[in-house]
């Protein structure tokens, strides 16, 4: 199942979320850019992904263009909803990009990474 904030082609930069169920784990693969203007659609697509209950909650973040301190936010809120659930949440590594603002803002070791 995607995720596009337009039902047609998506525009260069627009975050795209491809999801996957693999026995008890969903993965969610972002594809654009994760910030002010798309957060709300990954965390639409987060909440539907964890409606399944699953054990673990994978976010792919390898086709990120960019994402910004808002995409930043979203993704600390899903690892605060995990602890709070009970399921595991784990991170694929993003672009030199996006794992620089992740160091910038000290937040790499709050995340748990599967590569």
């Amino acid at each position: 199942m995607s995720f596009v904030a337009e039902p047609d082609t998506p525009l260069p930069g627009q975050l795209v979320i491809d999801r996957t169920i693999d026995g008890d784990a969903v993965t969610l693969v972002l594809r654009g850019e994760l910030d002010l203007t798309s957060a709300s659609l990954f965390e639409q697509a987060l909440v539907e992904a964890e409606s399944s209950q699953p054990q673990k909650v994978i976010i792919d973040l390898s086709g990120l263009e960019f994402m910004d301190s808002t995409g930043l936010r979203a993704l600390l809120i899903a690892r605060e909803r995990a602890q709070e659930t009970g399921h595991g949440l784990a991170l694929r590594r993003g672009p030199r990009q996006v794992q620089r603002v992740l160091e910038l803002t000290k937040t790499l070791d709050a995340f748990q990474f599967e590569d």
